[in-house]
C-alpha cells in the first residue's frame, strides 16, 4: 500500500462555482500536475486495477463547514494525477471515498491510500 497526502483542493474546483471557466481549467492542470508529481515521488506502482481509498482533512479554523459531497468532484484531478503517474488509464480503478471528514489539518489535506 502506499499512502499520497495531497494539498486541499482549491475552491476553483467546486462543481457550485460560477464565473469563467478558465480559472477551473487552470486549477484543475495545477493540481492534476501536483497529484502527479506527489504520486512519482511516493512511488506508486503501475496498478491498473488498484483500489484508493480517499479521506478527506478540512483546514483548521475554517470560517464555513465544507460538504463532503462535493468532494469527489474535487478530487477527480488527483485520480487522474495519480493515474498519469502510474502510467495507466483510471478506467478500472476502484476509489472508495470517504463520507465525511476526518480530523482537520492546518491548511487541509486529501489523503489517498493506493493498494495494488
Amino acid at each position: 500500500m502506499t499512502t499520497i497526502t495531497l494539498p486541499w483542493p482549491d475552491g476553483r474546483l467546486a462543481g457550485h462555482a460560477n464565473g469563467s471557466r478558465w480559472p477551473r481549467i487552470r486549477a484543475t492542470k495545477e493540481y492534476r500536475t501536483a497529484a502527479w508529481g506527489l504520486a512519482k515521488q511516493a512511488k506508486v506502482p503501475r496498478a491498473p486495477d488498484a483500489v484508493l481509498s480517499v479521506s478527506y482533512h478540512p483546514p483548521t479554523g475554517r470560517g464555513g463547514k465544507p460538504d463532503v459531497q462535493n468532494m469527489p468532484g474535487r478530487c477527480k484531478p488527483l485520480i487522474d494525477g495519480i493515474a498519469d503517474a502510474m502510467g495507466c488509464d483510471d478506467l478500472r480503478f476502484r476509489v472508495q471515498y470517504a463520507d465525511r471528514f476526518a480530523e482537520p489539518v492546518k491548511g487541509g489535506a486529501v489523503v489517498i491510500e493506493v493498494t495494488a
